[in-house]
Order: C-alpha cells, then sequence, then structure tokens
C-alpha cells in the first residue's frame, strides 16, 4: 500500500508517542490519550495505528511485546528492541522514551569486533570499543524522511575506516561517533514532539 508523505509524518509522531506512552511496548495505551498526544483525532489516531501496524484491542493501543529483561535495565537480546543481531540503533530512542539505561551489543560487519553500547537518554555510559561509530542515512530532520528511520539499515562499526565501504555503497550516508548520535536522536526526537501545522 502507497502511503502519502503526510502519512509517513504523521505515523512517525504517532509511533514516537505510543514508544514514550507504552514505555516501549510495556503497557497499552489507550487510543484517545494517543491521539490527544500526537494532536489529532481518535479516528485519526486508529488510522494511523493499523497504517503502522500496531495492534488495536478496544480501545487499546499495543505496540508489541515487552522487551525481554529486568525491570530497570533492558537486556541484549535477540528481538528486544535496540539490541537486534545487526546492531540497530533504535536503542538511542528507545533511551530517550524510557528514561532507561538501555544495553546493546552488535558485531561489526567488517572487523568482526564486538561492540558495546550502553546509554542513557542523557548520556553515553560505555562504548567499547572507543572508536565505535554509527553509520546512519542523514534525515535532514524536517521528518520528510523520518519513516527511513526504520528501514535504513544503520549498523554500528568497530571504526570511522571499517564503515568506509558502507557509505560509498550509502549515497547521503554518515558516520557519527556513539555521543554524537545521541545528540541526532534528540533533534530528531525535537522534531516527532514538534505538533504538526497542518490539520489531519
Amino acid at each position: 500500500m502507497t502511503t502519502s508523505q503526510t502519512d509517513r509524518v504523521a505515523a512517525a509522531r504517532l509511533a514516537w508517542a505510543a514508544l514514550k506512552l507504552t514505555r516501549a511496548g510495556r503497557h497499552p495505551v489507550s487510543v484517545d490519550r494517543l491521539a490527544a498526544t500526537v494532536g489529532v483525532a481518535p479516528v485519526e489516531a486508529r488510522r494511523l495505528v493499523e497504517l503502522i501496524g500496531f495492534t488495536l484491542h478496544r480501545d487499546l493501543v499495543i505496540t508489541g511485546p515487552a522487551p525481554r529483561g529486568a525491570h530497570h535495565r533492558l537486556q541484549p537480546a535477540e528481538g528486544t528492541l535496540g539490541a537486534g543481531p545487526d546492531g540497530t540503533v533504535d536503542m538511542f530512542l528507545l533511551a530517550i522514551a524510557t528514561g532507561e539505561r538501555v544495553h546493546a551489543a552488535a558485531t561489526c560487519p567488517v572487523t568482526g569486533t564486538r561492540i558495546r553500547i550502553e546509554l542513557t537518554a542523557r548520556a553515553i555510559m560505555q562504548a567499547d570499543p572507543h572508536s565505535a561509530v554509527v553509520a546512519t542515512v542523514d534525515l535532514g530532520f524536517g521528518l520528510e524522511q523520518a519513516d527511513a528511520m526504520a528501514c535504513a539499515g544503520q549498523p554500528f562499526f568497530a571504526s570511522a575506516p571499517a564503515a568506509a565501504n558502507w557509505l560509498v555503497t550509502h549515497p547521503g550516508g554518515r558516520i557519527y561517533q556513539v555521543a554524537a548520535y545521541l545528540a541526532q536522536a534528540h533533534r530528531l526526537v525535537a522534531a516527532l514532539e514538534t505538533r504538526p501545522r497542518y490539520v489531519l
């Protein structure tokens, strides 16, 4: 199904709000509360929930299974948000959304080096090795490309030189030190939380 630019932006905002309100899928949220948070009518929120693929059970939005791990620390495990087998960087958004410490492990696809990242919403607690970088497409933070967050294949690499070939195959891509990418994630969140200038 083809979606409009307006739908993609609205869906990105709604998905971000749902991530925060459900505490990363741990608790369902009412569609009315989600709609009020995003600034759309409940009927529009329902449509966007279906567009995104979240579960709508009666009036509750369920974003997915709760991440595995202890109550106060999200542990890396296959399928856990932010700790997937490809080392995706959604963990930065997860830390910002939940306010919790998030830990993920990845393997550099070039060198085979084991990469461990631990962060909170405000600080990188551990980046091992220190030279680890995030390879990402440049979203521009205008939200016109916000849907790329979910599908860009943004891996960790052990170092900037290890990511050189990724840059060649991803025109417009960028390499960020882990701490710098946390700042980028905050800019994306600020864009996601800005109320739209249009009425959906």
